[in-house]
């Protein structure tokens, strides 16, 4: 099966994770992956795996223990606007190279190249096929806490754990590293004021420089500008801008708005004016946005990247709940610590602490494979050879491989970009030549 064949298979299964719509990723797409490694080698099984209505599956030999698992996702976020083509249709740009579609990079198409490689070993008869095996979820997007965290935590169990992980969902550079994804939650009650003035919409954008990748954990402060922090940045500088409402299209607690569009009242003592209402809290907690996204503390390991702090999600309700937003957070922090989160947001809301609800319900954590292990520098010394990036590096967002439990693993995959964005792509070219570099280092740690 040619890899354009395989990835435009994989495309059209709607696998959208959208718990918040109560949307489920289909399923069936565990099948046909499943027929196919079957069909491939005899001595392969299946095991699947269900939690919460999330599906994933463990592809392994019939022998108890495999010697290096390939792990990845076959979810994908919801679809948002500024898409130039179906994306769940394959569309293939013969000049690049490129295919284009939801989930072509994050990362369908990254397990491709790892199936590719076993067709390859299985057709030569490579004993090395009956050491490898496969898991596959279908719940990353939304945290793994149904799909890897059950999984491995079933690995420990029963003793099965695999000598190393390859977990797919990478880039094309070996990352040993990354930080821990957290979720803060500010909620305050409706605080509705009538004044004197006029009533206008307001609606800020998001810029993101280069691949245009609305991944809030691959944002970058001073280059990439964030639709929410613009209009927090408004807020201060028009104090006499008060907001009534706010919308956006928000897809989820890690994808930054393409937009956010405010009911703007603008206060004036003319005589005649309309009177109109605003939310005060609303307000004042959006003025404050500006502040939260800098607070610092103190970190267990050193970051490339430092803490990132998003605010992605606003949900606002004048009748009932008020304001809530969703901040995602990135720190090499224990899930412990979160209560040193939650302080530092309440210091920086200042006198809007005494109203306002701060949760965090913690993280699953951080990897971090020591640079000297065999992985790392087998993999590195793989790339060098294919005139890759043979740096080891940091990754800036969260992944699977968090959940392995002390298992040396890397992140590791084809070239691709608009992760989480628009017209997402991956590059055909370098899928194939990852199954080539996926084999060159299951063959040299297995012979090591």
């Amino acid at each position: 099966m040619e890899t354009s064949t395989l990835l435009r298979e994989l495309i059209q299964f709607k696998t959208i994770n959208d718990p918040a719509k109560d949307i489920r990723p289909d399923p069936s797409i565990l099948d046909y992956i499943q027929k196919i490694v079957q069909d491939w080698n005899a001595n392969i099984r299946a095991q699947k795996f269900e939690d919460q209505g999330y599906y994933s599956i463990y592809l392994a030999p019939t022998k108890k223990i495999v010697d290096i698992l390939f792990m990845g996702h076959l979810d994908v976020v919801p679809v948002s606007d500024g898409w130039t083509s179906d994306p769940f249709t394959l569309r293939i740009d013969s000049e690049t190279g490129l295919g284009y579609g939801r989930g072509a990079k994050d990362c369908k198409g990254s397990i491709i190249s790892a199936l590719l490689m076993y067709k390859n070993l299985c057709k030569e008869k490579n004993p090395l096929s009956n050491q490898i095996g496969f898991y596959f979820s279908l719940d990353e997007e939304t945290g793994g806490q149904y799909g890897a965290k059950t999984f491995f935590e079933y690995l420990n169990k029963h003793n099965l754990k695999p000598r190393y992980v390859i977990n797919v969902d990478g880039g094309s550079q070996v990352v040993y590293k990354r930080r821990a994804g957290f979720g803060v939650k500010i909620t305050l009650p409706p605080k509705i004021i009538t004044t004197s003035g006029q009533l206008q919409k307001h609606k800020c954008h998001t810029r993101i420089l280069g691949d245009d990748n609305r991944h809030s954990a691959y944002f970058v402060r001073g280059s990439d500008t964030h639709a929410l922090v613009v209009l927090s940045k408004l807020l201060h500088l028009h104090r006499d801008w008060m907001v009534k409402g706010i919308d956006g299209p928000w897809v989820k607690g890690n994808v930054i708005p393409d937009y956010v569009e405010a009911e703007i009242v603008t206060q004036t003592k003319e005589l005649g004016s309309p009177q109109i209402t605003f939310d005060e809290n609303l307000t004042l907690t959006l003025r404050k946005v500006r502040s939260l996204i800098l607070i610092n503390v103190p970190t267990e390991l050193p970051s490339e990247f430092g803490l990132t702090i998003n605010p992605n999600i606003v949900s606002y309700s004048a009748e009932t709940d008020g304001t809530e937003i969703y901040f995602d957070v990135r720190a090499f922090l224990s899930s412990e610590k979160t209560p040193v989160l939650i302080k530092a947001f309440k210091q920086c809301l200042g006198e809007l602490a005494h109203e306002a609800k701060v949760t965090c319900p913690g993280s699953s954590g951080y990897f971090h494979t020591p640079r000297d292990n065999p992985l790392v520098k087998i993999a590195t010394e793989v790339l060098g050879e294919f005139s890759l990036p043979s740096e080891p590096c940091e990754q800036e967002g969260a992944s699977d491989a968090r959940y392995t439990s002390g298992i040396p693993v890397i992140d590791l995959g084809p070239r691709g970009g608009a992760i989480h964005g628009s017209d997402e792509f991956i590059d055909l070219e370098s899928m194939n030549r990852f199954a080539s570099i996926y084999e060159e280092i299951v063959s040299r740690l297995l012979s090591s």
